[in-house]
């Protein structure tokens, strides 16, 4: 099954691949932040970081299922792109683009039936609500890796990034454990899309899907 290709493309006449640029009001390169990825269009594979995962379900309930052999998920926030703020007082728009090693977060979703436009959260509660997990279960078992092409625009305000010194922009992933495995599936949707501060604050951002 492909992936939406997401498209994005720089206000100035020159973009950076893989890469953000950030432009002061007289239009002065004001920072820089290359990935660690190598700047082949399209190709390059993406170092995802992750961050801390929290169980979905948050009661004493998890240990029980977990041992009655069910799914356990977690949620945590990858980051595909981290940058370091230099300046402040400027909108900040860049690229994101190359190919994202993952699981198919859309065969979770077909798994209770919801649009692939959906947030992690509206996924969290069908999987709440899940007594009997078969569908889910099988679906986990059959599911390989795949190649995702991102191509993604994202946008900051200067007024979001006041007192951010860092940033790091990425997705939702959702993180599943059964039969002693681990996988994980990185929601790459707007709805699952955002920004992190050096605090591990949300910061406002924009995507944009074509």
């Amino acid at each position: 099954m492909r992936n939406r290709v997401w498209r994005v493309w720089a206000r100035t006449v020159a973009t950076i691949t893989v890469g953000v640029v950030a432009l002061a009001a007289g239009g002065a390169l004001a920072l820089t932040a290359p990935a660690s990825a190598a700047p082949s269009a399209g190709s390059s594979l993406i170092n995802v970081t992750n961050g801390d995962f929290k169980v979905v379900l948050s009661n004493p309930k998890v240990a029980r299922l977990a041992a009655a052999d069910n799914v356990t998920a977690f949620h945590g926030f990858s980051s595909l792109q981290n940058l370091t703020i230099q300046s402040q007082g400027f909108d900040l728009e860049g690229r994101i683009q190359g190919t994202l090693r993952t699981y198919n977060y859309k065969s979770l979703w077909t798994v209770y039936n919801l649009p692939s436009s959906s947030g992690w959260k509206v996924w969290a509660l069908s999987f709440k609500s899940d007594s009997s997990q078969s569908v889910l279960k099988e679906t986990y078992r059959s599911e390989q890796l795949i190649d995702v092409a991102i191509d993604i625009k994202f946008k900051v305000s200067a007024a979001a990034l006041n007192g951010v010194s860092t940033l790091r922009i990425g997705f939702e992933t959702l993180r599943l454990q059964l039969d002693g495995t681990t996988k994980d599936f990185t929601v790459v949707n707007g709805a699952s899309g955002g920004a992190k501060d050096q605090n591990n604050g949300d910061v406002p951002v924009d995507f944009e899907e074509l």
